[in-house]
C-alpha cells in the first residue's frame, strides 16, 4: 500500500532521529516532507507553557524532579540531548512560543497535545496555551489540541471553540459518543487496542481516526483498510520507504 507524507503525523517531532520533543526533532518533519507534527505541552513553575512530555525531568534531560517544579531559567539550563545522543547535547526543552514559530516557518500542522497529570492545574494551562497561541503568527488553523483530559477539551470547547479538538484514549470506550461535543476533528487511539467494529464507529460520526504510536508498518496495515486517516509514529521513514 502507498502512503503519502499527508497519512503521517511525527510523534514528538521524529523521536527516533533526534531527541523528542526538541526543535530539532520537530525540524526533521519538515525535512522528511511531513506536514503535521505532534507535540506535548505542559506549564513550568512559573507558569511557561514548554514542550516536553513526562512529569518527571529524569528521562529526557541530566535534571530531576518535577517539571513544574522548575522554573523556566534553571529549565532551560538542562541538556535535553544528550541522553539521546552526544551529538544532541546543546538541545534545550523548547517553549511553545518557540516550537509555535518553527512550525510556522516550516509551515507544519500541530497536534497540541495538553499533557496533564493529577497534580497539573489544567485551567491554568490551557489559559497559557490560549495566551501563546494568540500571540504566535501561526494559524489557528493549523492547530488541532488533543488531550486525555476530558476537563481540558471542556475549556477548549468553553473559552476557544475556533480551536480544532480531538480526544486521546488509550481504548476507544463503548460510549465513547457521548463526549462528541468534545471532538470537532478527530478520536485518536493506541493502535493495538483499536477493533474494527470502533474504527467503523468512529468514521461514521464524520470524525477522523488517527493511531498512536506504531513504528513498524507492518503491524497496522489492516488498519489503513478499517478506515484510519493518520499513523502518529516516531519514524514516518519507514512508512515512506515501506510503501510499493
Amino acid at each position: 500500500m502507498k502512503i503519502a507524507p499527508q497519512q503521517l503525523c511525527g510523534h514528538r517531532g521524529v523521536a527516533a532521529h533526534a531527541p523528542e520533543n526538541t526543535l530539532t526533532s520537530i525540524s526533521k518533519v519538515r525535512e522528511m516532507g511531513l506536514s503535521w507534527v505532534e507535540i506535548d505541552v505542559q506549564l513550568t513553575q512559573d507558569g511557561v507553557p514548554v514542550v516536553f512530555h513526562d512529569h518527571n525531568l529524569l528521562r529526557c534531560t541530566n535534571g530531576a524532579g518535577a517539571l513544574k517544579d522548575t522554573p523556566l531559567a534553571e529549565l532551560q539550563q538542562l541538556d535535553a540531548g544528550g541522553h539521546f545522543s552526544p551529538t544532541f547535547e546543546h538541545e534545550r526543552v523548547p517553549t511553545l512560543a518557540a516550537v509555535l514559530a518553527q512550525a510556522h516557518r516550516d509551515a507544519l500542522h500541530i497536534n497540541l497535545e495538553i499533557k496533564t497529570y493529577p497534580d497539573s492545574d489544567i485551567p491554568a494551562l490551557c489559559r497559557a496555551i490560549f495566551t501563546c497561541l494568540s500571540a504566535s503568527p501561526i494559524s489557528l488553523e493549523k492547530v488541532l489540541v488533543s488531550s486525555f483530559s476530558l476537563e481540558a477539551l471542556a475549556i477548549v470547547r468553553d473559552e476557544m471553540p475556533e480551536l480544532s479538538r480531538a480526544i486521546l484514549w488509550e481504548t476507544i470506550p463503548e460510549n465513547w459518543y457521548e463526549f462528541r461535543d468534545l471532538a470537532t476533528f478527530s478520536i485518536h487511539c493506541n493502535y493495538r487496542h483499536l477493533t474494527q467494529e470502533k474504527a467503523k464507529s468512529v468514521k461514521d460520526s464524520g470524525l477522523a481516526l488517527k493511531c498512536y504510536t506504531p513504528n513498524e508498518p507492518a503491524e497496522v496495515e489492516a488498519l489503513w483498510d478499517w478506515g484510519v486517516d493518520m499513523m502518529i509514529t516516531d519514524d514516518p521513514g519507514k512508512y515512506l520507504t515501506h510503501s510499493d
